[in-house]
């Protein structure tokens, strides 16, 4: 028996016959897939020796932790029938978790070359799902832990500066100069104090093609263990201006408009300016996020992302004509904005 085998053999009532390791993407967690001798598996989630990242260290949560966050908010949203993996079993003295296995397919992959009908067909079902999840009550913080923190200034200005620090001082091994610097600060103040003003509902904070598994042809959502009050159109941007896939124009406004529509959220053109400003700052930091997973964690395969997301913060930046100002200081710093490169942005 392998030393993987004998660690979790005693989970489980029936034989292990094997153990798969799974891509985690960026995750400080490390998944396992369990193969049991009557055919059947499992997934193994091990959880990490205290680690946090920077950003989940300063959100700020008002309560106490009795218990492991992932499985209070799993709790939470069975309860409120939000489709998620099983959890089948914890055990505190390994730090791990064993879940329901939804198998391979995320919704990415099932897209990724699909014709637009189908790729039509489940983001309908996923802006479903989102809206779904949205409707959610918060008024009782006691029920989760999701409803114990929020977006706040604080946390859009760190994210911005996660990107001024690694998306572009570290990226291009220069410093930012004292005017655009102070331009950036300015701006993206100002685009943080606007967002935090927003209606919260219930984010799940990464709400992206990876992160729905198909399963049944039905989505489950997975990895929602940051889960926080946020606006509503945070995880719709991440859904429709995902770094993996990208969605053509026609599409796009379909969607948005659906979304619009199906939540009587108002005037589509208010709608599309907030759309578009926290598609600057949810993007931004993503292009930074990225450049950091390189830099300190040793992974390089997200980089290839990042001219996506930074196409899609100047898409933004240069429809709302009142941003002129952080997109002319920015524009300085990220080489994928040069008039050649952007003759074909969307």
């Amino acid at each position: 028996m392998t030393d993987l085998k004998k660690k979790y053999h005693h989970l489980f009532s029936k034989s292990l016959s094997k153990l798969t390791k799974l891509h985690g993407d960026a995750s400080n967690r490390i998944y396992y897939r369990a193969h049991f001798s009557d055919q059947s598996t499992a997934i193994i989630m091990q959880l990490p020796e205290g680690a946090l990242s920077a950003s989940e260290e300063i959100t700020n949560f008002k309560g106490k932790k009795t218990e492991i966050p992932f499985l209070n908010i799993a709790n939470f949203l069975e309860k409120n029938n939000i489709p998620i993996p099983k959890v089948l079993h914890f055990s505190p003295e390994d730090k791990c978790i064993l879940l329901e296995d939804l198998g391979d397919i995320t919704m990415g992959s099932l897209i990724a070359n699909a014709p637009a009908a189908t790729r039509k067909k489940w983001y309908t079902q996923a802006i479903d799902l989102l809206i779904q999840l949205q409707s959610i009550p918060i008024h009782d913080p006691r029920n989760c832990y999701a409803l114990m923190r929020s977006f706040d200034e604080t946390l859009y200005n760190w994210e911005f500066d996660h990107f001024f620090e690694y998306g572009i001082e570290k990226r291009l091994n220069i410093p930012i100069a004292k005017e655009d610097k102070k331009i950036m600060l300015e701006w993206s103040r100002s685009i943080s104090n606007q967002l935090a003003q927003l209606q919260p509902v219930l984010v799940h904070r990464d709400f992206q093609s990876r992160n729905l598994m198909v399963s049944q042809d039905k989505l489950k959502l997975i990895d929602f263990q940051d889960a926080l009050l946020g606006p509503s159109l945070y995880d719709l941007v991440a859904l429709l201006r995902d770094s993996y896939i990208e969605l053509d124009n026609s599409l796009l406004d379909s969607l948005l408009h659906y979304y619009c529509d199906k939540t009587s959220i108002g005037h589509f053109e208010a709608f599309l300016t907030i759309f578009d400003t926290l598609t600057i700052q949810r993007k931004l930091k993503d292009a930074g996020r990225f450049v950091y997973i390189d830099r300190v964690k040793g992974n390089d395969s997200f980089l290839k992302f990042i001219p996506t997301s930074l196409r899609y913060v100047h898409t933004s930046l240069k429809r709302q004509k009142e941003f002129y100002p952080l997109y002319d200081s920015l524009k300085k710093y990220i080489p994928e904005w040069s008039e050649e490169a952007c003759s074909c942005v969307r």
